[in-house]
């Protein structure tokens, strides 16, 4: 019998030799999507042999470049005569059915971006032999510290007063030898912390958003360990982000922004660490990413220039600050890497994001990346160019301003079927179960459904007439207003407004119009486009057909669409834990040219023509 272990899940299951790989891991419950019924021609079994071999052709899919880098296909790859351990990517994007606290949809990345080995944290845990004090000789514990970093890493040391605490006695305990993580700073190093004995580092992933935050943790593997998510603690004082600045308007306000901020943060960090039986403390690496007004007020800075003309932030690229400088639940000098913005409302999301993108690959190709969340941020580029630009889409995505509206999570409708000639309802809950509200994705599929049944006009008011005919218990009327009854069961009733369908269309024109604005800046259209990315909470569970139903992406050849879910967060965790995508983010940041579309002549033009369902130019759809 062969042992086969799965990672980061940790199962280990014993089989005969032949045994393909995905019955070994349905055995131990190993969830791993296989579309294409095992033929290998969806990619999205992909896993990684990191130790031993098995039985893989390789096939088109893949090539031998990557294949000899450990990269097989789940379905078709079969055991061999040697124990192997395999990395699964796709179940690391599962928790409780839930896609909101997922860390992003690797299955959908070229395998070349996928990070791999162990974790390039900021920090470096280094043995250090510090020699024992002796009489006479006029050093002190940290001089003689000093000088033995000097000789082992050829640098000068800094040494936070955290860590001088902790000096003198771990250095008798140990007689000198210990264990320092530091990390490189201003042609130095400075120390973490110091510790009587080697221990695994950890490192901690946020994605800040105006409506939601995502916080991912991982060990020196570089395989992120478990992930959650909740609604910003902000939301309270502001739906969005001209809401949230203008609330900022005294220095009290401003802090209990930030406040905010840091206890949503916080509060994930507690409950990952609690259960991974993990004390914060060790946690020595963050990357944060978030739009430029969400680090404005994480850092307890005015953000108020930033509405402003001419729309001036503090800070682009911010300095190295320490997670105590910012008040993050983590070693106190564990250093905090911030995804650098590029404009007023195009942040370190974005270029984070842009790291599962073909821009990251220095391709010709030209494409269109389109992060929708509260705030839209949108890149269209190549190797050659990429433009930047920003749109206020509302937190109608996101389940925010919606009658029943929720997050992309378990008791979620994601998706809504009408007979057209019935008129009959049928819907389909994340994670099964009874429906608690509506995602952004259910709502953008009822639309398409009610549209395509004639239920539901061009301007996005109910067809009250026809739902009279097919199925008048689904509508409640009020005078002027009506409100549509999608589920009533266990006492919980989800409905919708036309004041919700108006805020989704609203949402898709400022999306769909700073794209055509974007296209039209480089003399392009649609059609040019090789690649088209959507980012967003809801990704996963967006139906092409109903996005373009309601005009919110173009119609473009399905091949040429890719889903990735969490963008903002799968990029923070390719920095936290490789310096080459450190390098490589930093680089898109500095090559994007930033549009504003308020001073882009016609853009208004463009997001009244996309106020209907789906264009006034249908030729687009």
């Amino acid at each position: 019998m062969i042992n086969i272990t799965f990672l980061p899940a940790d199962k280990t299951v014993s089989v005969p030799e032949g045994t393909p790989l995905l019955v070994a891991a349905k055995a131990v419950g190993i969830h791993v999507e296989t579309p294409c019924g095992g033929k290998g021609v969806c990619g999205k079994c992909l896993v990684r042999v990191t130790v031993g071999a098995v039985d893989f052709d390789g096939g088109w899919l893949i090539g031998e470049k990557l294949t000899a880098q450990g990269f097989v296909l789940l379905c078709t790859a079969k055991v061999k005569n040697e124990d192997v351990i395999v990395l699964t990517f796709a179940d690391i994007n599962r928790e409780a059915g839930k896609f909101a606290d997922s860390l992003g949809d690797y299955s959908r990345l070229e395998p070349s971006l996928i990070p791999s080995g162990a974790a390039e944290f900021l920090v470096k845990q280094t043995r250090i032999m510090v020699p024992t004090p002796k009489s006479g000789d006029g050093l002190s514990d940290l001089d003689r510290l000093q000088g033995a970093v000097k000789a082992a890493l050829g640098g000068q040391l800094f040494v936070p007063l955290y860590v001088l605490r902790a000096l003198p006695e771990t250095l008798r305990q140990q007689n000198g030898k210990i264990y320092l993580v530091t990390y490189k700073q201003d042609g130095g190093f400075t120390a973490v912390t110091i510790l009587a004995e080697k221990k695994p580092l950890l490192g901690v992933a946020v994605d800040l958003g105006t409506t939601t935050v995502a916080v991912s943790i991982c060990g020196e593997e570089g395989v992120p360990l478990a992930v959650k998510t909740a609604y910003n603690g902000q939301i309270a004082h502001g739906l969005d982000i001209i809401s949230r600045i203008n609330y900022a308007s005294s220095p009290a306000r401003l802090e209990e922004l930030r406040e905010k901020a840091l206890g949503t943060i916080n509060g994930l960090i507690r409950q990952l660490a609690q259960e991974q039986a993990m004390n914060p403390e060790e946690i020595t690496s963050l990357a944060v990413s978030g739009n430029t007004t969400m680090i404005h007020l994480l850092l307890g800075v005015f953000p108020e220039y930033i509405r402003l003309e001419p729309y001036t932030p503090a800070v682009y690229h911010v300095p190295r600050y320490t997670a105590a400088e910012i008040g993050l639940c983590a070693a106190p000098n564990a250093p905090v890497d911030m995804a650098p913005g590029v404009g007023s409302y195009l942040g370190g999301d974005i270029t984070s994001g842009a790291l599962c993108t073909s821009l990251a690959q220095d391709s010709e190709e030209l494409c269109l990346f389109i992060d929708i969340g509260t705030n839209g941020e949108i890149l269209l580029g190549n190797a050659d160019f990429i433009l930047g630009c920003a749109c206020s889409a509302g937190p109608a995505f996101e389940g925010g301003g919606i009658s029943s509206g929720m997050r992309a999570s378990a008791g979620a409708i994601e998706r809504v079927n009408i007979n057209k000639e019935t008129g009959e309802i049928s819907f389909s809950v994340i994670g099964g179960g009874e429906p608690a509200g509506i995602c952004g994705s259910g709502m953008i599929s009822l639309m398409a459904e009610l549209f395509r049944a004639g239920l539901l006009d061009a301007g996005g008011k109910f067809v009250r007439e026809n739902f009279a005919r097919k199925n008048p218990r689904r509508i409640v009327e009020n005078g002027r207003n009506a409100v549509f009854v999608l589920a009533e069961s266990g006492g919980k009733t989800v409905t919708v407004t036309e004041g919700d369908i108006n805020n989704i269309i609203r949402a898709k024109a400022a999306i769909f119009s700073a794209c055509r604005v974007m296209l039209k800046n480089v003399e392009m259209d649609f059609s040019d486009l090789a690649r088209v990315y959507v980012a967003g909470g809801f990704g996963r569970y967006l139906n092409m057909d109903d996005a373009t139903q309601i005009g919110l992406l173009p119609r473009v050849p399905r091949e040429r669409l890719v889903f990735l879910g969490n963008s903002s967060l799968m990029g923070t965790h390719m920095a936290l834990i490789s310096e080459k995508h450190r390098k490589k983010r930093d680089g898109l940041a500095r090559a994007v040219t930033y549009l504003d579309l308020s001073d882009e002549v016609g853009y208004m033009d463009e997001y009244m023509a996309a106020m209907f369902l789906p264009h006034t130019d249908s030729r687009l759809f």
